[in-house]
């Protein structure tokens, strides 16, 4: 529901100030762009899960690894594509340092919305997307989405379009609180924090949120992405959760996954379980082609299942587990 009320929210959102036309370019400047934040994943997605431990068969890990990039694009992408939406038009006021979009509500919409840019510096700005129902007074707005961005400049000074870096926070448990908003995200609160500052430079990404680990607990998960123009890229992924299926056995364990894939697609998760009601540590080890197929596969705790040669993993032939 947030996003289809951003998304209507958009549409009417509208000033009338031709004059200001440039500075309200320089506000929009000091947004993030959903380029800035997208996490690649080594390969096409929309393919079906397969059963693990199958050599010649889509790699189960290959998987998971797009579906971990998955699960930080669908929250914040489509939110940052929505905020671009919103200043496509012209701002309903620019006063010196601030310039404000709305508040507007949409004719059948229960949420009024308002997003504030501020100029905090020559090439920074922090900004605030608020929300409070339509029939609440102004003081009743809640922050939903906020953030400070910095824009990228070339070696003149002038501004990079396209690039920069900074960080924003989706308060999803005050989002799904507003009138008509019904998404269960399982994610209370997450951070992102970015940086593509030039075409030639390395993407980075990283994701700080609580999710619920069952009965309403909150844990901690952590998320980090790198890649290089032109290059493969690597992912880590740390989460607590109740692994071991044993009712008896409620502690949470610790699952870290470290992705690492080549230009081509070939690429090789290591993972590692420890802590919670686990005696020691246990790993798991992948490797997949360019064509996704899976050709290596070890697991410390029962080798009798695994299968191929490390020699298959390319330029990944040794584990590397993360260190989050």
């Amino acid at each position: 529901m947030l996003r289809k009320s951003l998304l209507c929210a958009s549409l009417l959102l509208a000033g009338c100030d031709p004059d200001s036309k440039q500075d309200a370019d320089s506000f929009r400047q000091g947004l993030p762009s959903k380029q800035m934040v997208e996490v690649a994943s080594p390969g096409p997605g929309g393919q079906g899960l397969v059963a693990a431990y199958t050599q010649g068969q889509t790699a189960e890990y290959y998987f998971l690894t797009v579906a971990a990039a998955a699960s930080i694009n669908g929250g914040t992408l489509a939110v940052l594509n929505l905020v671009e939406e919103i200043v496509k038009y012209p701002p309903s006021s620019i006063q010196g340092e601030v310039a404000v979009w709305g508040p507007h509500t949409d004719a059948l919409s229960p949420t009024t919305w308002k997003l504030t840019v501020t100029r905090t510096d020559d090439d920074t700005y922090s900004w605030v997307l608020a929300a409070k129902a339509k029939i609440e007074p102004d003081t009743n707005f809640k922050t939903v989405l906020s953030g400070s961005h910095t824009a990228a400049v070339d070696e003149n000074g002038e501004r990079r379009s396209g690039y920069g870096s900074g960080q924003f926070i989706i308060d999803w448990d005050k989002s799904n609180a507003l009138p008509g908003n019904e998404d269960e995200t399982g994610v209370a609160t997450m951070e992102i924090r970015y940086a593509r500052t030039a075409p030639g430079t390395v993407a980075s990404v990283e994701a700080d949120f609580k999710v619920d680990a069952g009965g309403g607990t909150l844990v901690d998960a952590n998320y980090r992405f790198k890649q290089a123009p032109g290059m493969g890229g690597e992912l880590d992924y740390v989460v607590k959760q109740n692994i071991d299926v044993d009712p008896s056995r409620s502690q949470l364990e610790k699952l870290s996954i470290k992705s690492r894939w080549e230009r081509t697609g070939l690429g090789r998760s290591d993972i590692k379980l420890s802590g919670g009601d686990l005696f020691g540590e246990a790993t798991i080890n992948e490797c997949w082609d360019s064509n996704f197929l899976s050709v290596y596969y070890a697991v410390s705790f029962n080798p009798a299942i695994g299968y191929g040669a490390v020699g298959a993993c390319g330029s990944f032939n040794a584990a590397v587990y993360s260190t989050l």
